[in-house]
């Protein structure tokens, strides 16, 4: 008798002890999604095991300056001190969407204006649109002309022509 007086009583404490709120709970998830997009020049250059012919061509500018705003890329960006790090990339984004828009190769003296509107990134570029047109392999008076205008900068980082 004092065995089940003992069971019962221990019974009951464990159930008056017992969690209040259900045993199996459904789990909330949160999904956060993310857009990726990038643009990417010169990175898959072929690789030479062998000399090749140089190649050179003209590059023809518009005389028409462009302008460019960039805000539907990053409508859901939200500014703050990460994309502010990341900037550089947010303007060869929209750098590359100005030139693809106006059907360029380039944009000779681009100037890029960043903006937050609403909290939000705006970018702005205006430029030349160039084309590059007459493709032909260099001569050697082309190579010449390279030489003479390359440019390297010195420990000061002053331009220097070599």
């Amino acid at each position: 008798m004092k065995k089940l007086v003992l069971f019962t009583l221990l019974v009951t404490i464990m159930v008056s002890c017992a969690p209040t709120t259900p045993l199996y709970q459904e789990a909330s998830y949160v999904v956060r999604t993310y857009e990726y997009s990038e643009s990417t020049a010169r990175n898959l250059e072929p690789e030479h095991t062998m000399l090749l012919t140089p190649l050179i061509a003209d590059l023809e500018v518009s005389s028409k300056k462009i302008y460019y705003t960039e805000k539907e890329a990053f409508a859901d960006v939200v500014v703050d001190e990460s994309v502010i790090q990341n900037i550089d990339e947010f303007k060869k984004i929209a750098l590359c969407r100005a030139a693809q828009q106006h059907k360029a190769d380039v944009l000779v003296g681009a100037m890029i204006e960043v903006e937050t509107i609403d909290e939000r990134l705006v970018i702005t570029i205006s430029g030349y649109p160039a084309y590059y047109k007459n493709f032909r392999n260099a001569t050697v008076k082309d190579t010449e002309l390279i030489k003479v205008s390359q440019i390297f900068r010195n420990d000061l980082g002053v331009a220097v022509v070599q």
